[in-house]
């Protein structure tokens, strides 16, 4: 998305240098994706239009900041979880990332739509990537035992998957630091709700060189037939 700045010369859109990066970075991965620029006055709007127009059930951001470290969540990508919220669409947001090999997928998950919605992406990377996947369980009481629910998600996440490469914990305390503490790997992924619960900082993560997703769930069924 371009946004016009004073009058242009012509209608025709100019490639972004994020644009050209993603590009090469794609190629130089092996990695297909079809880039497009346009203008745009109304960034969340088009974004939102545009992700119903193809009806893909998945919008990803990648994470930004300005040159005075301006909050990665505020903006735009704030409104595309706003407008995105009462659709069949979910949306994740890179707050930070990086191009160290990934062992291991980490995914803090709960029964609500983020936590549901958070463990679906994680095990869809982990099998793109090849890699086993760790589930920290976060129930809504701090006990032994997680929601019987929640460990029936477990299950269904393990038999999909098979026991070697998905595993589980209980997230022992609900904080930031327990959530660092128990997810030493190059990526994690959380559902928006807790991410807002423990305070996950929004611009920067706590040790760097890791990558980080947060993820808002759709609040309605998904089209089956979207990609």
């Amino acid at each position: 998305m371009v946004r016009r700045e004073g009058a242009a010369d012509s209608d025709a859109v100019p490639s972004t240098a994020a644009l050209g990066a993603a590009v090469q970075y794609a190629q130089a991965h092996g990695i297909t994706i079809g880039a497009q620029a346009a203008w745009t006055e109304h960034p969340a709007v088009d974004i939102i239009t545009a992700a119903e127009d193809a009806r893909v059930s998945w919008i990803l951001l990648g994470y930004h900041r300005n040159a005075k470290g301006g909050n990665t969540m505020g903006g735009v990508v704030r409104e595309v979880f706003s407008k995105a919220k009462p659709l069949a669409i979910n949306v994740g947001v890179f707050i930070q990332g990086t191009d160290r090999p990934i062992e291991r997928v980490f995914a803090a998950i709960d029964t609500g739509t983020d936590g549901r919605a958070a463990l679906a992406l994680a095990m869809r990377i982990a099998r793109r990537k090849q890699c086993k996947l760790r589930a920290l369980l976060v129930s809504k009481r701090m006990t032994p035992h997680p929601d019987p629910e929640l460990v029936a998600m477990a299950r269904q996440a393990r038999s999909e998957m098979g026991s070697s490469l998905f595993h589980s914990d209980v997230l022992t305390e609900h904080s930031l630091h327990q959530l660092f503490r128990q997810s030493p790997g190059r990526l994690l992924i959380v559902g928006k709700r807790f991410a807002d619960e423990v305070g996950l900082p929004l611009d920067e993560v706590p040790g760097g060189d890791r990558c980080v997703i947060v993820v808002q769930g759709a609040e309605i069924p998904e089209d089956p037939e979207a990609a």
